[in-house]
């Protein structure tokens, strides 16, 4: 009589084992498939339009090779960089080539965390 019980408790035991790592693995995507959402992006292009008093511009471009026109915010926390080294934002004009890392938002603009000017292409 105890060899069934052992026997039973044994199979019990595994099946909750074989059970767990698969809720694991559901919790575990869905925490990389957030991660990746909130993932930096890298946009690049020409400056269309600039709107100072909006701190935003509009770039002709956006994930390469894309050619639309794209929303960029940026802020006092923007890094400005010139062909990698520290630039002014006064330096970035309409028709100049910028690469813009940062975030996504829900409306599509992305909030520049760097705006790297590069020559024109």
């Amino acid at each position: 009589m105890k060899v069934p019980a052992t026997l039973f408790s044994l199979v019990l035991a595994g099946a909750v084992f074989v059970a767990m790592p698969a809720s694991g693995n559901q919790a575990a995507a869905d925490k990389k498939e957030a991660t990746a959402v909130k993932k930096e992006k890298k946009w690049q292009g020409k400056v269309i339009r600039i709107y100072k008093d909006e701190s935003m511009m509009d770039i002709q471009g956006g994930p390469a090779p894309s050619v639309q026109s794209r929303k960029v915010a940026y802020g006092n926390s923007t890094e400005w960089t010139k062909l990698g080294k520290p630039g002014q934002q006064d330096e970035v004009k309409e028709g100049s080539f910028v690469i813009v890392l940062g975030k996504v938002d829900d409306k599509g603009v992305l909030h520049a965390t760097r705006i790297d000017l590069r020559l024109p292409r």
